[in-house]
Formats: structure tokens, C-alpha cells, sequence
């Protein structure tokens, strides 16, 4: 898990993504993309540490794809129109951390959810974005 962490944490910094680790949080308290000060806040002390990877890659994803304000993580927020760009925008980054990293004949939707901490209920948008990327 820390060889995507520190992937993403390098993509952000190639972006101008400022980053902030915490562990003073509670464990529900979540992570969150600011655009004006253009930083994420990850909460390390998050109470499902699995999801970390996804939840780095959603909150960049945010700054990626230009929203506005402040964004908060949550493993359920995926009905607005940011939330779902965010999530398609980290799939796809740990998509292309998935190709560079792991050999491999063909890709298991749910195999890579839970390599990643992607929450159960974007399985459609990881399988419709894996068959879009190796063109299944």
C-alpha cells in the first residue's frame, strides 16, 4: 500500500497538489480537496485504513478535474456530478499505477477494488473503466 500511496502523493506534487498526512483526526472524520488553497487533507487515522489509496486518488481527482470549494470523502458520495468525476478520474489513476506495476493477462474487477480500498458500490464504474482502458 505505501508504493501507491507514495505514486499518488508524487502525482499530486507533479500537479501542484500541496498535500497535508494527518493522524490527529478522528476515524471518521474525512478526507477532503480544497481548490482555493489547491491541498488535500488525508486522514490517516481513517477507521477502514484499506480504503486509504482510493480515498488520495479521489481527493486529487477533484483538483485533477478542476472542482471547486471543498470536497469530503465518502465511501457512499458517488450521486453528484463531481463525486462520479472524481471516482472515474481515480479509478483511473490507479489504473495506470495497475499497469505499470503488476504483470498480468487480465484484470479482475474486484480483485483490483480490493487491492485499491474502492468502495463495493463503484464496481460498475471500475468495470466500465478497466473494459475502457484495455478495451474489453
Amino acid at each position: 500500500m505505501d508504493d501507491v500511496i507514495t505514486y499518488l502523493l508524487n502525482l499530486a506534487f507533479e500537479n501542484k497538489i500541496a498535500y497535508e498526512l494527518t493522524s490527529e483526526l478522528s476515524p471518521y472524520t474525512p478526507s477532503l480537496a480544497d481548490s482555493e488553497s489547491r491541498k488535500v487533507i488525508i486522514n490517516l487515522n481513517w477507521h477502514n485504513k484499506k480504503e486509504l489509496p482510493f480515498q488520495i486518488a479521489h481527493e486529487i481527482s477533484h483538483l485533477l478535474n478542476g472542482d471547486e470549494g471543498i470536497s469530503y470523502y465518502s465511501s457512499f458520495s458517488n450521486k453528484s456530478k463531481y463525486e462520479c468525476g472524481a471516482n472515474v478520474t481515480a479509478i483511473d489513476l490507479l489504473i495506470k499505477y495497475y499497469e505499470d506495476n503488476f504483470i498480468f493477462n487480465e484484470i479482475n474487477p474486484v480483485q483490483f477494488m480490493e487491492c485499491f480500498g474502492i468502495p463495493i458500490n463503484l464496481e460498475y464504474q471500475v468495470t466500465d473503466c478497466i473494459n475502457e482502458t484495455f478495451g474489453i
